[in-house]
Order: C-alpha cells, then sequence, then structure tokens
C-alpha cells in the first residue's frame, strides 16, 4: 500500500533529523535504502542525472572541507549527511504527487495556500530546470558549440546556458501568473481536493519514525 501524502512528509522532515541523531553506520544504510527506491521507482535518464549530480556536488563538499583542513573522517561524514538530506525530497518527489504535498500542507499543516503553492512549484520546477538544460545545451551543440573536455571547461560551459534557461523560467512563470488568474487561484483552491484517510501503513512508518526520532533517550535506557 502506498503511503499518504502525509506520511510522506513526516518521513521526509524526519530523515534531515536522523542524520543527524543516527550512528553514521545507520545513515549509510538509509542511503542504500534511499537509492534503492528511487532506481525501483525511477530508473530514467533525469533520475540517473539528479543522482550523479548530487553525488558530484556531495564529492565537491567533500574537497572543500578536506581544503580548509577538516579530517577526512569528518569530511566524509558531513557529505553523507548532506547526500542523505537531499535523497530523501528526491524520493518524496518520486512517490508524492505535487497536488497531494500542497494539499496536505494546507490541510493538516495549515499552511497558508500561496506559501504552499510557492514551495510545490519550486519543487515542481526542479527536474523541468534540468529537462531545459539539456535541451539548451543540445541546442548550442547543434550550432557548433562544443562543451567538451577538462573539468574546468566543462563547468565553465555552463555558464552559457544561465541566460537562455533563465528567460525561460522567466516565460514559464509569466505563463504559470496567468494561468492561476484565470483560474481563480485562491483560498478554495484545494477544497475540492478529496483528503487522504490515515491507513495502517502510514501509523506503523508514523511509528518507527518516532522509535528513530527518540533514538538518543531510549538508548541511554537500554
Amino acid at each position: 500500500m502506498k503511503l499518504t501524502a502525509f506520511s510522506q512528509i513526516i518521513v521526509t522532515i524526519a530523515v534531515t533529523a536522523w542524520v543527524f541523531i543516527l550512528p553514521v553506520n545507520a545513515v549509510a544504510v538509509i542511503l542504500v535504502l534511499q537509492l534503492a527506491l528511487l532506481l525501483y521507482l525511477k530508473h530514467d535518464k533525469m533520475t540517473l542525472a539528479a543522482i550523479g549530480g548530487l553525488a558530484v556536488f556531495t564529492g565537491m563538499m567533500v574537497l572543500l572541507q578536506l581544503l580548509f583542513g577538516s579530517s577526512l573522517e569528518i569530511a566524509l561524514t558531513g557529505g553523507l549527511r548532506m547526500l542523505v538530506m537531499t535523497m530523501a525530497f528526491l524520493c518524496m518527489l518520486a512517490t508524492t504527487k505535487i497536488q497531494d504535498i500542497a494539499k496536505t500542507l494546507v490541510d493538516r499543516f495549515k499552511l497558508p495556500v500561496e506559501y504552499a503553492f510557492m514551495l510545490t512549484t519550486a519543487l515542481r520546477f526542479v527536474p523541468n530546470f534540468l529537462a531545459d538544460s539539456t535541451i539548451t545545451l543540445d541546442a548550442q551543440s547543434c550550432r557548433g558549440y562544443s562543451n567538451r573536455g577538462g573539468t574546468i571547461k566543462r563547468l565553465l560551459s555552463y555558464v552559457v546556458v544561465i541566460r537562455p534557461l533563465v528567460m525561460r523560467a522567466v516565460a514559464k512563470s509569466e505563463t504559470l501568473a496567468l494561468s492561476m488568474e484565470l483560474k481563480g487561484f485562491g483560498a478554495n483552491t484545494y477544497k475540492n481536493m478529496p483528503r487522504e484517510e490515515l491507513t495502517w501503513v502510514d501509523y506503523v512508518v508514523l511509528l518507527l519514525v518516532v522509535v528513530l526520532s527518540t533514538y538518543p533517550f531510549w538508548k541511554k535506557i537500554i
């Protein structure tokens, strides 16, 4: 049975806390489970590109910590924690619809409609932004621009992509604003959507979240 959006949000928030309270071995196990879940649900090129991008960014953060004098163990632990936190949001987006997240934020977390829509729209634009960057690079390659070469050259090549990406993002935002105005976006936007009821699977997952979140307390008792 599928988890509701409420449970997905609670688990995502809990994972961001677990990386600081659970042992490193447990955090590594969570990362393996996240990768297995993502590859099982979505093994397309966009998902693989997102995982690869996060891995590269994590490696850069580890390298920066080493350059500033941190030990190898501390740098790897910090990179692992950051990777697990970001992967938690990827898993939530892969398993939950954006409109369900917005509905849950409004109904159960009592977040104003405008802020819920702004948050979920930002999450929705992440895969679109990655797709637009790929399209822009392909279009420039067709026009004779080459982004091949060393690591530094490939990083600098993405500077050329920034302007068309910004222009596409502005055009999409204007279209979205016009669509919201025509459809009467407001406080009643999510009221017609059915509310998701918690099942026994949700209660089991929420109980597991409570147990893992209180790990430092019951560890002392045991």
